[in-house]
């Protein structure tokens, strides 16, 4: 019977997106000697429902700002909980990593899963020289992405032997091919209608008012398509905005947080992921496994998942004439629609299924437990 090992994972909410998507996926799928929890440092979120049993979690109900007090109440929180690893994600939980410090004992794992709109590239010189600095005290970084791992290497100067890549997956049996004539149909979407879809959260990073933009170029040359956007987030009024001043027709369908997002997929003719910066999409791997043509911009883990023209189309980020022209291509052409869906959800298949992601995870964890005790013990 393998040792437990109790893993405290510290992430901003758990609101639908990509990230908490895996913290989700790696609760559910691990192994028995795996004992999860969760701090949340403002509050939960859409996603604790999916959870497949009962999750102990610490709700830090952070405000604005930083706070010398919060990172005191962490450091507190840990030497409670006294988990084996403290598993903190992206620059919004940098609190933790400061609180970790102060804290010798578990072992500190960090992860970088994408960039917010506060510095889309990675170049705010204060945050790499955080993140430098308290590479000391972490055992390992996790990139999601080739890109990130390079950026974190080269541009952070995180020591490579610290660094880990452990790619996200997908359910390719949840996401997988098929129609949905019903939802369809609830929806409002009349048969022949040329669905464009995309699902994230609605954050400026995202850049949905490209993907506006984009589609009325479309309806101005004659093109009719319905736009279809799935997804809640700070930036839903200035998208709402956008759409009313746009007058499409047919309208514009923004549904919000759906918990069958694997269902909407089989609605879309062409899913859009228009970000001006990603880690590795998660809903980008969901589409690609459910079949679904692809056009995004060039950023990210978007460059390895999609290789333009080979399993979907890629454009410059912020060009919204090229997107516009990427999807009136696709519209003329249904066999090469049909050809790089299928490249795609094979892809997928063979390189980013779940079970691969999560095996990596508690390979990872086991291993850096091992070695904090060969180094207690030494």
């Amino acid at each position: 019977m393998p040792r437990q090992i109790r893993i405290l994972h510290v992430l901003h909410s758990l609101s639908a997106g990509g990230l908490e998507n895996g913290v989700v996926n790696i609760v559910n799928r691990s192994p028995g000697h795996l004992v999860h929890e969760l701090c949340l440092l403002s509050g939960g979120g859409e996603f604790l429902q999916r959870f497949a049993h009962p999750v102990v979690r610490h709700e830090m109900n952070k405000k604005p700002g930083n706070s010398v007090r919060l990172i005191l109440r962490l450091r507190n929180l840990f030497r409670k909980c006294e988990p084996d690893i403290i598993h903190t994600r992206n620059w919004a939980a940098f609190d933790a990593v400061l609180a970790a410090c102060l804290s010798f004992r578990p072992a500190l794992i960090h992860g970088e899963h994408g960039r917010d709109i506060s510095d889309p590239d990675g170049s705010v010189y204060r945050r790499n020289l955080a993140r430098r600095l308290f590479a000391i005290r972490a055992q390992k970084y996790i990139a999601v992405s080739r890109n990130l791992y390079t950026w974190l290497k080269q541009t952070v100067g995180v020591p490579e032997r610290k660094l880990a890549l452990i790619p996200n997956g997908v359910d390719t049996e949840r996401f997988c091919k098929g129609e949905d004539p019903g939802l369809r149909a609830q929806l409002g979407i009349d048969r022949d209608e040329f669905v464009v879809g995309t699902v994230g959260r609605l954050d400026p990073i995202k850049n949905h008012a490209g993907l506006v933009n984009a589609v009325a170029r479309l309806h101005s040359t004659g093109r009719k398509v319905r736009l279809l956007m799935v997804g809640e987030g700070p930036n839903r009024v200035s998208i709402e905005s956008a759409l009313q001043a746009a007058s499409l027709d047919p309208p514009p369908l923004l549904v919000g947080y759906r918990a069958d997002v694997n269902r909407l997929y089989r609605v879309f003719d062409v899913f859009v992921l228009n970000s001006f910066a990603e880690g590795m999409s998660n809903t980008l791997l969901e589409a690609m496994s459910s079949g679904v043509p692809v056009v995004c911009a060039a950023v990210g883990g978007n460059v390895d998942l999609v290789a333009d023209c080979q399993r979907g189309l890629l454009i410059e980020p912020g060009d919204d004439g090229a997107l516009a022209e990427a999807l009136a291509r696709y519209m003329d052409a249904p066999v090469l629609r049909a050809v790089h869906s299928q490249r795609a959800r094979q892809f997928i298949v063979d390189n980013h299924a779940l079970d691969r992601m999560i095996d990596r995870y508690v390979n990872l964890y086991e291993s850096v437990v091992q070695a904090r005790q060969c180094v207690t013990f030494s």
